[in-house]
């Protein structure tokens, strides 16, 4: 039976990478409604794969917490399965965060802590409490307790510390600001956490950089808060401008991962036509090979701190980061993203609080018109 589950799970791969998420949901759960039992661990992780999917693809939080649920009752059976546990427990908090229920939230990670506190001191075991650190932050501040959830991100970043992992500690020093912005209680700590998370991004090379995109906007996005919020428009309009480059950068390179995967359909399509003669097929099969090749450096891998290539937090293909989400962090924290076209939409209405000051009304109604288009396409679609 273990071979017609893998069958089915690289079927639903294939569905899923096709776009057919619907065809892959269904495989997958042909898997947990087989008259047949599988073994605990093999329905284990095809339930959270569902659950993956549903929550990457779709708005039915409650079939996919109705799968963890059932989930979580087979890992009870299982003694050992930390990870799946782990991943258990942080998409179960992802349903309860969607659906706006905090306290069964706070006791799923609190419970997610305590496994990985009882894991020891590996790299495995910190990664997971960093993960469940942040969404516990997340879900106090939507408490209003700040100071809780600083707590809880002050945990996490020395975890990603202990690690030497700049990257990581960079999401929860952009997250500490954040607070202290909403808050705005204690001007020498806000002014610390802006040069703490100054001081970390400096320290990270510049070619692990490249594969922070969503770390950077965000990064940048808060310091401009704060200088508006101080009233620094001069410094505000650098950053600004830095918002700017940036996003005119991801505007491009989006273009040429649309037009590559364009052009690997059409290979894809007629290397599917009857009758092709083998020297065109070895042809197109070549140009096929070339194209992924190109698509493949836009994928910018997610590195560890050791240099090393990290596992996806999800079973099958996470959404491409050239779509609308952001990501701020690597795994296991890449549920927490950005949404590009909020990031588009705020960076013009900055550029508006920045030029207004002095007197740039024209450049302040281009880039208004800028934003309401993007709203109303958002809207339109």
């Amino acid at each position: 039976m273990e071979a017609v589950a893998e069958g089915l799970w690289d079927l639903a791969e294939k569905q899923e990478e096709s776009g057919n998420i619907g065809a892959a949901i269904k495989c997958l759960e042909a898997i947990c409604q087989s008259q047949v039992s599988f073994l605990p661990i093999i329905e284990v992780k095809t339930r959270l794969r569902i659950a993956t999917l549903l929550l990457s693809y779709t708005d039915n939080v409650t079939h996919a917490k109705i799968h963890l649920e059932r989930a979580q009752l087979l890992l009870k059976q299982i003694p050992s399965c930390f990870e799946l546990k782990c991943r258990a427990y942080s998409l179960l908090s992802q349903c309860y965060h969607l659906v706006g229920t905090i306290p069964p939230q706070k006791q799923t990670l609190k419970k997610g802590l305590e496994l990985a506190s009882s894991a020891g001191e590996g790299e495995s075991a910190k990664l997971w409490s960093c993960n469940f650190s942040l969404q516990l932050a997340n879900a106090l501040t939507t408490e209003g307790d700040f100071q809780g959830a600083i707590r809880a991100l002050e945990t996490g970043q020395q975890h990603a510390s202990e690690m030497k992992y700049p990257e990581l500690e960079m999401v929860f020093a952009t997250s500490i600001l954040h607070v202290h912005l909403m808050q705005w209680e204690d001007a020498s700590a806000l002014e610390r956490a802006v040069n703490k998370c100054d001081a970390i991004w400096n320290s990270i090379p510049e070619d692990q950089r490249q594969c922070c995109r969503g770390l950077h906007l965000y990064n940048e996005l808060l310091h401009t808060f704060y200088l508006l919020r101080i009233c620094d428009y001069k410094e505000a309009t650098n950053h600004v401008n830095i918002l700017d480059a940036a996003l005119e950068d991801d505007v491009q390179q989006t273009e040429q991962v649309q037009k590559l995967s364009a052009e690997l359909n059409k290979v894809e399509s007629r290397l599917l036509q009857p009758g092709l003669q083998q020297h065109k097929k070895s042809e197109l099969s070549e140009k096929r090979k070339q194209i992924q090749q190109e698509l493949h450096k836009f994928e910018h891998p997610k590195l560890g701190h050791n240099g090393q290539v990290s596992e996806p937090s999800s079973f099958g293909n996470p959404k491409s980061i050239w779509k609308e989400k952001l990501e701020l962090g690597p795994p296991p924290l890449n549920g927490e993203w950005l949404p590009k076209s909020a990031v588009y939409v705020l960076v013009d209405l900055m550029a508006v609080i920045c030029g207004r000051p002095k007197g740039l009304f024209k450049d302040c109604a281009k880039r208004m018109l800028s934003g309401m288009s993007r709203i109303e396409d958002l809207t339109i679609w």
